[in-house]
């Protein structure tokens, strides 16, 4: 089993963005628009030549506050959400929400801008949206608690129903030994939408720090080696030593891990190859798995993060689902590649950590 075989990426991957519900724009060092998102276009009328030409500060009012919040960005400071008008091409204007967030590289004075603006009716969604979630993820909590509590009790009592088989005559023990085998099944299978279900409300108040990527999968080494070699599942990891840190918190991240692998030892019941690499951007890292299992059909890649579906009879539809959430709130995201016959990858995209974008959650 090749354990650790570290190696720089040879090429750097194309920079890849997820998809946003606002507009966004990147201005450069020197302060020109060098991005400016589908959405940007849509809500402003503009295409980027036309912004350009019309300079961003001249389709906000008040322009001067726009002019100052993007001197702010180019200083390297910060925006809180300022509330503006944005004037369309075609005359109309609508209220948004704006807010610049600087990029400085190290040791460079000038710096990226981040300027993202969404309609004042999105903002107040999002606000309620965000509200109505952590609501939920309090509830999630205390109810999968309470339903822990039972299983454990269930369990308990199967032990006890165990023990008790040994007196049962004989031939009536396999009906009954298999009767309390179905229990101890289906309550291992609660157990996992549980615990599924508590990695979802945690995901509402996580304290990220600063780990170094290389670090932790030699940690993860540790978990999923005893997974693998039972059936017949070769691994093969090249994970750069000089990745750099990511904010994680640790334990969601690595429950975001098992998933996956799981994931990938349900693909290759039969064994198979299980490989885990990196690549490295400026900005961020891509962390890949990918299995020689039998791969999943294109109509059912568009369905795999959708909560509760799932093509295993004995899957709860709820791993991918936690995934895709955990990587979102360690902002993140997650792609997925598949060809029948050949077999699957998922690519964790991550926000490489600098220490001079150290933020609250990190002290």
């Amino acid at each position: 089993m090749n354990r650790n075989t570290y190696e720089n990426p040879v090429a750097e991957p194309a920079e890849r963005l997820p998809e946003l519900a606002a507009g966004v724009a990147i201005l450069g060092a020197d302060a020109e628009i060098s991005s400016w998102n589908p959405q940007a276009a849509a809500m402003t009328g503009y295409t980027l030549e036309q912004v350009l030409e019309a300079g961003l500060a001249s389709i906000f009012e008040p322009e001067e506050v726009m002019r100052h919040i993007l001197h702010k960005g180019g200083a390297g400071v910060p925006t809180p959400s300022e509330y503006l008008q944005l004037r369309h091409a075609d005359g109309h204007r609508c209220a948004v929400v704006v807010q610049c967030a600087p990029q400085r590289q190290l040791r460079q004075s000038a710096c990226h801008v981040v300027l993202v603006f969404r309609t004042l009716d999105a903002h107040l969604r999002n606000l309620r949206q965000d509200e109505h979630l952590l609501v939920m993820g309090r509830f999630a909590s205390s109810l999968s608690h309470e339903i822990r509590n039972q299983l454990n009790a269930v369990a308990l009592h199967t032990d006890v129903l165990d023990d008790v088989l040994q007196d049962v005559p004989s031939d009536t023990r396999p009906v009954l030994a298999e009767s309390v085998a179905d229990i101890r099944h289906e309550v291992s299978r609660l157990h996992e939408l549980v615990e599924n279900f508590l990695s979802l409300a945690r995901l509402t108040r996580l304290d990220r720090v600063p780990v170094m990527v290389a670090t932790f999968f030699e940690s993860l080494l540790d978990d999923i080696e005893p997974l693998l070699a039972p059936q017949g599942i070769h691994l093969h990891m090249d994970i750069g030593a000089d990745l750099g840190e990511v904010q994680l918190h640790t334990n969601t991240f690595r429950h975001l891990w098992l998933n996956l692998v799981h994931n990938a030892m349900d693909a290759m019941p039969h064994g198979g190859t299980l490989t885990i690499r990196s690549e490295c951007s400026a900005d961020h890292i891509y962390l890949t798995i990918a299995d020689t299992g039998n791969g999943i059909a294109a109509d059912q890649l568009p369905l795999l993060f959708v909560p509760f579906h799932t093509t295993k009879t004995e899957g709860t539809g709820l791993g991918l689902y936690v995934v895709q959430e955990i990587a979102a709130a360690h902002g993140g995201w997650i792609d997925v590649s598949s060809e029948l016959g050949v077999g699957t990858s998922f690519i964790l995209t991550l926000p490489l950590f600098k220490p001079h974008e150290r933020t609250s959650d990190t002290e």
